[in-house]
């Protein structure tokens, strides 16, 4: 599709959004710039640059059924394609509770647990040992020990 036309059809686009985020946004109707630059800025950015790889590929004949489709979107339709698309190009967050040791201590503590299994009866034994010489709990450091292998990886 020619580029003019792109653009129109992109404008229509960013029309029908700020029209749908006045329903949404707080603060007074009047302030249509400030609600402009928060969607431009905000999570409909992330979704442009899809829209028009798409319209490239569409035939100029097919321009004003493209306009005719921007008209008749329905609200949450639009919502529901500015959200999976901004949603998946977030960063994911990489949740979990921060080790107590770090990740050296951890490892340090599973080689030891490796040296001193030999010296006793029971491998309890030897990490109640190896916890006791580098404080932690033996709860904590046979947790360590089930996920070693994890350990490892990193």
């Amino acid at each position: 599709m020619k580029k003019e036309l792109r653009q129109r059809i992109v404008e229509k686009y960013w029309d029908a959004v700020e029209r749908l985020a006045a329903h949404m946004l707080p603060g007074n109707p009047k302030d249509k710039k400030v609600w402009s630059r928060m969607i431009r800025s905000g999570p409909a950015k992330n979704v442009l640059p899809a829209f028009e790889t798409k319209l490239k590929q569409i035939p100029d004949e097919k321009f004003e059924a493209v306009i005719a489709e921007i008209d008749s979107i329905q609200s949450s339709e639009l919502m529901r394609g500015l959200f999976k698309t901004g949603l998946a190009r977030l960063p994911k967050k990489r949740g979990g509770r921060p080790a107590t040791f770090s990740l050296d201590i951890r490892r340090k503590a599973i080689q030891d647990i490796g040296n001193e299994y030999p010296r006793y009866d029971t491998l309890s034994e030897a990490i109640d040992v190896v916890a006791a010489r580098h404080g932690m709990t033996s709860e904590y450091l046979r947790k360590v020990w089930k996920n070693r292998k994890r350990l490892r990886q990193r």
